[in-house]
């Protein structure tokens, strides 16, 4: 690894690429054939799909992208974790705002028994500000739709549970199917699947689980109604029952829905707490920031093949003095493949390192889990984070929010994880505001190949490149022997 530089030169401006236009004789041959059919009087019978397309704003594996700051609107969705009613867990919204103008924004809220309450907050310039759903609807279940009356605001959910906290993005858009790559429903853990429906039509969901022993698609899990506005949570144990390894398909024959996970380790969350939002579709390129394998700790890095056809799959792994020898593996259909990276000895526990996952096929879905020693560090859940190839990806810009501390505590300083799975050097921009109004910059230089830990001011940041990058901010959080949790939002950079 290269080791990052100060760099004063001119800003880095970042833009949207877009796909060149077919020249106009490409149209001719279907331009004629379009009339020759009307002029014979032809009627050509278009057969609809009876799964309704995913609304795609973002690469395919992304389900998260703030759009830009010139938009005129924008929409998030939150599918919740429980209530005041629920377990001892508690759920906290965050909005940060990365444009330099005051945004409106409504929060609706509803609970699993279609109660609802709505909030209207102004997200301050370069801020960031909170709300506790529960605060509105006291259900045992709550989510969250946020409608932004502009651009450039991210949202995203934290779940706390006694002091074990874990944080994931909002969604930016809905899909018909959802993945999960890993789960646990073993003795002492609960798993949860929560299925929010922010669109005016119904949806009607299937649920399907991979385990070790093969696939399982119980029948109170099948066609699941979920109403225009309506959350749904259901508990995964009641039916697939003591499995340390769960991989979940969300899958509606109509509508389309947003689906996130709550994890539980141990009763009420007491070993740790992971809240996840699913991928809407698999991937062949995920890179993965940030790891750590802690010293007499357990960690893997799941892959889920969801497709019938046998995946090819190489683990790309990167220390801060280099390469060393890839994972290789054939995944077949409909399984998981887990990559215990905690007992590899070409890893050393307590170093960080980036990983790349690349296959030959159409994609997989990443998940990483990771537990400290016992009695000391909590047990951590962590979603990669995707880059799906410099070709599509456009997540050149990052928000990294900030992580809710304690009443009365101070906030912590943010550092950032830059991965730079190119070849070439990248320029990268850390920007921050120590105060209102005094604007904090950082340039530094990432080399090809290569990944950067940075530090910030207390956040929220925002990242800018000049290349596909995949980052996250890293925040430790109180009471947990030295965990942190981690979180960036790619966001479209205005055009």
């Amino acid at each position: 690894m290269s080791a990052p530089r100060k760099d004063d030169a001119e800003a880095v401006h970042v833009g949207l690429a877009r796909p060149p236009l077919a020249g106009g004789r490409a149209r001719i041959p279907a331009v004629a054939m379009v009339a020759v059919l009307l002029a014979a009087g032809v009627l050509v019978a278009h057969v609809a799909s009876p799964r309704p397309p995913r609304i795609r704003l973002q690469p395919i594996a992304l389900a998260s992208e703030a759009s830009p700051v010139g938009s005129q609107s924008s929409s998030w969705y939150c599918p919740g974790a429980p209530g005041p009613g629920g377990p001892t867990v508690g759920m906290h919204l965050d909005l940060v705002n990365a444009g330099a103008r005051d945004v409106r924004a409504t929060i609706v809220v509803v609970d699993a028994r279609g109660r609802s309450a709505v909030s209207r907050v102004v997200v301050p310039a370069h801020a960031q500000i909170g709300e506790t759903p529960g605060r509105l609807v006291s259900g045992a279940w709550v989510a969250a739709r946020v409608n932004v009356a502009g651009g450039g605001v991210t949202a995203s959910e934290l779940v706390d549970a006694g002091g074990r906290q874990s944080v994931a993005p909002c969604a930016s858009e809905r899909s018909a199917t959802w993945y999960f790559a890993s789960g646990s429903t073993a003795q002492g853990s609960s798993l949860r699947v929560a299925l929010f429906n922010p669109s005016t039509d119904l949806a009607v969901v299937d649920l399907s689980f991979v385990t070790t022993s093969g696939i399982t698609s119980p029948q109170p899990f099948q066609g699941l109604v979920i109403d225009p506005g309506a959350v749904l949570a259901v508990t995964v144990g009641r039916y697939v029952q003591h499995r340390s390894a769960v991989a979940t398909v969300v899958s509606a024959r109509s509508g389309t829905v947003v689906a996130g996970e709550l994890q539980l380790y141990g009763p009420g969350g007491a070993a740790g707490v992971a809240i996840r939002l699913g991928s809407p579709a698999p991937s062949p390129v995920w890179d993965v920031p940030c790891a750590e394998d802690a010293v007499g700790g357990t960690s893997e890095l799941a892959v889920f093949n969801p497709s019938s056809q046998t995946e090819q799959v190489k683990v790309d792994v990167r220390l801060a003095s280099g390469p060393v020898a890839p994972f290789t593996q054939v995944v077949g259909p409909h399984s998981v493949w887990n990559l215990e990276t905690g007992d590899a000895l070409r890893i050393p526990a307590g170093v960080v390192y980036a990983m790349r996952v690349r296959t030959t096929g159409p994609g997989v879905v990443v998940a990483r889990i990771g537990a400290g020693t016992p009695g000391s560090q909590t047990s951590q859940w962590a979603d990669a984070i995707v880059v799906p190839s410099v070709a599509t990806s456009t997540s050149l810009r990052w928000v990294v929010p900030a992580v809710r501390q304690p009443p009365g505590a101070q906030r912590a300083p943010l550092s950032v994880a830059v991965d730079n799975p190119g070849r070439r050097a990248v320029r990268v921009t850390l920007s921050w505001f120590s105060a209102p109004g005094v604007r904090r910059v950082r340039h530094v230089r990432v080399a090809g190949g290569s990944f950067s830990q940075l530090d910030g001011g207390p956040g929220p940041l925002v990242v800018a490149a000049d290349a596909p990058v995949a980052v996250v901010g890293q925040s430790p959080l109180p009471g947990a022997g030295g965990a942190g949790v981690g979180l960036g939002v790619p966001a479209v950079a205005q055009a």
